[in-house]
């Protein structure tokens, strides 16, 4: 590939990072992440929300590939398989079904963070990094970016979500009877 990469190019983007993980659904996201990183030292791994590894990584390959073609105006540039990475363990059921993995996830983000998740793609793929880390997949020290990337008011369609979620929503929210009774 002979096009300086985007990150390359925008002093304001850092390009340190050892991995990058992501959601992977449609598809668009994931792909051009790729592709954006490819021919970098930073590996970009995929958390699929909805299909097998086999199944998306072929899909995402594809995105990638005419991503690459078209902005490289080359029909002939080529993107190796290999560069694209699909962890398919945090589906679970199905596509948009809660996992306890997400929620904890989703838990996990909102009160140590402060950051809200989406159970559809960003739950599962914070329930992927999670679990990835528990596991030892990046070496010690590793620079990891976790592209959150939005989606945060379909998590008010699946509330709540269990227990745990559903009083993170309402911690330090008061009753209207309950404030009334301490006033008298």
């Amino acid at each position: 590939m002979n096009q300086q990469k985007q990150c390359e190019q925008n002093d304001d983007i850092p390009n340190n990072f050892d991995t990058l993980v992501c959601a992977s659904g449609s598809g668009g996201t994931h792909a051009g992440i790729t592709v954006g990183f490819y021919d970098t030292p930073t590996q970009v791994v995929g958390i699929s929300t909805r299909h097998p590894k086999e199944h998306q990584t072929k899909h995402i390959h594809h995105l990638a590939q005419e991503t690459l073609r078209y902005i490289s105006k080359d029909s002939s540039a080529d993107l190796p398989e290999s560069a694209v990475q699909v962890w398919d363990e945090y589906v679970g059921p199905g596509y948009s079904l809660p996992t306890e993995g997400m929620e904890e996830a989703v838990t996990l983000f909102a009160r140590v963070e402060g950051i809200l998740l989406d159970p559809v793609y960003t739950g599962k793929a914070a329930a992927g990094l999670i679990d990835l880390v528990r596991q030892g997949f990046f070496p010690e020290g590793s620079n990891v970016l976790f592209l959150h990337t939005g989606g945060a008011p379909s998590l008010y369609h699946y509330q709540p979500i269990d227990t745990h979620v559903a009083g993170i929503a309402g911690a330090g929210a008061v009753e209207p009877d309950t404030e009334e009774k301490k006033v008298h």
